[in-house]
């Protein structure tokens, strides 16, 4: 009897999103009307199947904001401390639902550098806010070259009303209607926010909101950690388990007693299997999604150091497959190894609500690490949540942080600065409509059941079957 021989020659075929293609289908419509609308968890509406990884190096206020406004979600990391994670959602939840940038000028600066700003950021106004941070008036590009030609080193602001929160709707119809570029929003204060773009108010991006109107926000928790869940809880539209194996009898009791007490949906991972799938609807009362991978991140080293890896792809597949055999009715979303337009569609395919996106995001404008040059290059770093420097920093900022392992999982590194996640996430569900359109569906459910997949000669992964 021959038992480790034959656990070796009976290992499972796992396809990863490089071993396969999607076969084109007849297509019904224009790409450009394909209908990307999902769902992030049981109650939380997405207009695109995009959401930004919980990743110190990713997601904290700017790119939460900037995903709900593009119609995706961010998930803010939890390597702080748990006022400045509700500090953030916070924030995120009291955002207008409508893009502004902190682009302004202060009292007193030279005519021609703010002549040189206006260039820059092209357009023919801008606020002009103290050192106090109250909007003051406005600036405007007629009275700079006036003035700049007359040898003035600075210019007066003009008068103008500043725009509260509750008045944005006002402010876009005033710049539609108008001949301004910019107007300034304050808070209830008069406190500066944030400055409103002619172009963004005609942005074709529509943002992703609860029922009352707001941004939607996830957050990344520990079920261990229930103080930081029960204050979060009152923000964010979803808690998002931010465990690398939740397949763990530990983690299920904890999880299990914390959604007894929580509002926010619940969204359960990292998992793997569709045995996962199974334990999880039997320990747990509610679970409103499914975070799946295991391994496969770019900067992921799990494989290397423990043995144990399971394509995303597969994952998914397994994972749907057992969401739908036990009637579970809550969305699939796939994180790790997703480094191409085209991985999107194939995560999609394979069952998936949603990708979930770290490197894709990470050397943005909008990512929460610093711009870094390197001989005339720009980069920002990028790390994996178990890397060294990430777990230095969680324990450093949280001396009650539960240490389940003392070997790093990941590595740190640089990736190239790609610009604004304003312009980026646009090309990617241009990206991911064309894929659509290729398949011949009009949505992502249509693509779940039409979906063919062609499996190159490309060298395949062999997992086992249980994890």
């Amino acid at each position: 009897m021959h038992v480790f021989v034959e656990k070796l020659l009976d290992s499972v075929k796992a396809l990863s999103v490089d071993d396969v293609y999607l076969a084109p289908g007849l297509a019904e419509i224009d790409p450009r009307k394909v209908d990307l609308r999902t769902r992030f968890s049981r109650d939380v509406e997405l207009l695109i199947p995009i959401a930004a990884s919980p990743m110190d190096t990713v997601t904290e206020f700017d790119m939460a904001v900037a995903m709900a406004l593009l119609g995706g979600i961010g998930v803010v990391h939890r390597n702080m401390e748990i006022e400045k994670q509700v500090e953030i959602v916070r924030r995120v939840k009291e955002h207008p639902p409508i893009r502004l940038r902190h682009v302004f000028v202060e009292p007193e600066m030279p005519c021609g550098r703010v002549l040189e700003y206006m260039h820059s950021n092209n357009v023919r106004n801008l606020p002009v806010v103290d050192s106090e941070g109250i909007a003051i008036g406005y600036i405007h590009i007629a009275d700079l070259k006036s003035r700049c030609l007359e040898g003035l080193e600075v210019v007066e602001p003009r008068p103008g009303k500043a725009y509260r929160i509750s008045e944005v709707q006002d402010a876009k119809k005033a710049l539609l209607e108008g001949s301004i570029d910019t107007l300034a929003i304050v808070d209830s204060l008069g406190r500066y926010i944030g400055t409103l773009f002619y172009q963004d108010v005609l942005a074709e991006t529509q943002p992703a909101v609860d029922k009352d109107g707001r941004l939607v926000i996830a957050a990344a928790i520990s079920p261990f950690d229930k103080a930081r869940a029960l204050k979060l809880d009152r923000y964010v539209d979803a808690l998002v388990s931010d465990v690398a194996h939740f397949h763990n009898v530990d983690v299920l009791k904890a999880s299990r007693d914390l959604v007894k007490e929580v509002s926010a949906d619940f969204v359960a991972g990292n998992i793997a299997s569709d045995k996962a799938v199974e334990d999880v609807a039997t320990w747990i009362e509610r679970v409103d999604g499914f975070r799946v991978g295991l391994g496969g991140g770019s900067i992921c080293t799990t494989p290397d150091v423990t043995g144990v890896y399971v394509p995303t792809l597969y994952a998914v597949a397994l994972v749907r497959d057992a969401v739908d055999k036990l009637n579970l009715r809550v969305p699939v979303i796939a994180d790790g190894g997703i480094r191409a337009y085209g991985d999107i569609v194939k995560v999609l395919a394979a069952g998936a609500s949603v990708a979930m996106l770290g490197y894709m995001l990470a050397g943005t404008e909008e990512a929460s690490a610093p711009i870094i040059s390197i001989g005339g290059a720009k980069y920002k770093p990028y790390r994996g949540m178990a890397s060294e420097g990430a777990m230095k920093r969680r324990y450093a900022i949280d001396r009650y942080a539960r240490v389940s392992k003392k070997v790093e999982e990941g590595i740190e590194g640089l990736v190239p600065y790609r610009g604004s996640v304003y312009v980026l996430v646009p090309r990617i569900v241009e990206a991911v409509k064309a894929g659509l359109g290729y398949v011949g569906a009009r949505n992502i459910e249509e693509l779940w059941k039409k979906a063919r997949f062609i499996a190159t000669q490309k060298k395949v992964v062999r997992v086992k079957t249980e994890i």
